[in-house]
């Protein structure tokens, strides 16, 4: 036994020229990249509709058939142009009967039009007929019965002729009174009928239905700025045709107009990017239908409300749409650019992952030093890193067979 083992200690002794130093030191070797600053946008990405700067659905306000459609889908109206028109003849008919009634109560009153106010109206009493007839026989009892008083007094006259004088003025003024009171009852039934004639007035221009003339619309056009096409409603939908029956009550829609020349982007956005998020920030929009163009829009109003299902809250995006080539009711995709940051890039395949821990290799020296790190955004050919300072040299190849400390070579 002792010989065996003598025999084997040569083949178990080191080699001439090696030594076991010499293969702890061997360097693996690996390529470099620089850590790499360069500008990023930050974003929040939004998915919602479309929706009209304005929308609104027209219905006559009164009842009838469609005698004449002046205008049909895709067509473009400004404020109070006609759109329909309903057979007007029940309503002309109900207009010829009230306003001879109503005239004919002005002519009690020898007025051409009512009175603005009752204080007007006491001023021009005295010249109504009736009036002024019943305050001159009160004026000639009056006269009689000074008259009677001073023939009394004279001792020509007799108590008979002195008491007929009194009860006749009495009489007269209380015809006064009378007249008065029945001119003001004309006068209140001249206003009645004059409220009648009105409505019937009011229906029948109601037969034609016209575009909305809002007050606004000033305020839009100096709002939505200049536009390749003037400013106008574009119709939607139209949901009657000639002979068409429409009814008051419930209301038959017949139009759906909207202003498209801006659009309403609505969207919804998690909590968490509410303090990210304000007015006026640029929005870049996407849609299918121009798969390679980019669309601009601004954050217009943000809800004060986060919905307590979902825990988001809500935005209105503006649009401009002046060439019209967005559609109101289609689907969008953007991007709110909230700020612009300097970041710390790295090409992706210098990342290490591993139980959790996102890491790189960085050169120190001649070894391999481990850095971990924070991951951002993520590109084909960069990824935003945390932790690590611009200008690091990070290993991008040879990674498997590095520890913290390795010795490197840089190839």
């Amino acid at each position: 036994m002792p010989l065996l083992f003598l025999l084997a200690l040569p083949a178990c002794a080191p080699k001439p020229g090696t030594s076991t130093a010499d293969a702890e030191v061997k360097a693996v070797p690996v390529t470099v990249a620089d850590a790499k600053t360069m500008p990023l946008r930050r974003t929040v990405s939004v998915v919602g509709t479309l929706y009209p700067y304005e929308d609104v659905t027209l219905s006559p306000k009164v009842g009838g058939r469609v005698l004449r459609a002046f205008k049909d889908v895709g067509d473009r109206v400004g404020p109070g142009e006609p759109l329909l028109e309903l057979d007007d003849t029940e309503y002309r008919l109900a207009v010829d009967q009230a306003r001879p009634a109503f005239e004919a109560e002005l002519r009690k009153l020898k007025l051409t039009a009512l009175p603005a106010t009752d204080a007007a109206f006491e001023q021009w009493l005295p010249r109504v007929d009736a009036v002024a007839e019943a305050k001159a026989n009160a004026e000639l009892a009056e006269s009689e019965l000074k008259r009677a008083e001073r023939e009394m007094a004279s001792g020509v006259g007799s108590r008979q002729i002195l008491d007929s004088a009194t009860n006749r003025l009495t009489v007269a003024k209380t015809r006064v009174q009378v007249a008065e009171t029945d001119a003001r009852v004309t006068l209140a039934n001249a206003r009645r009928l004059k409220a009648a004639l009105d409505d019937a007035e009011r229906k029948l221009n109601d037969t034609k239905l016209n575009a909305p003339n809002p007050p606004e619309w000033s305020a839009w056009l100096k709002e939505l700025g200049p536009t390749t096409t003037p400013l106008k409603y574009a119709i939607a939908q139209k949901m009657v045709s000639i002979g068409s029956p429409v009814e008051s009550m419930p209301a038959t829609s017949c139009y759906r107009l909207v202003i498209d020349h801006a659009l309403k982007f609505g969207v919804t956005i998690p909590e968490k990017h509410a303090p990210e998020v304000i007015t006026g920030q640029n929005v870049e929009l996407k849609v299918e239908a121009y798969p390679n163009q980019t669309f601009t829009g601004f954050v217009a109003r943000i809800s004060p409300t986060t919905d307590t299902g979902n825990r988001t809250f809500g935005v209105v995006i503006g649009v401009r749409n002046g060439d019209g080539r967005l559609k109101a009711g289609g689907f969008a995709t953007g991007e709110i650019v909230v700020r612009s940051d300097t970041v710390v890039t790295i090409p992706p395949e210098a990342l290490v992952q591993f139980a959790g821990v996102n890491k790189v290799f960085v050169v120190d020296g001649n070894k391999a030093k481990v850095v971990e790190v924070g991951i951002g955004v993520r590109d084909k050919d960069w990824l935003e890193v945390t932790g690590l300072p611009a200008g690091a040299k990070v290993v991008v190849t040879g990674q498997s067979q590095l520890v913290d400390g390795t010795p490197i070579r840089v190839r």
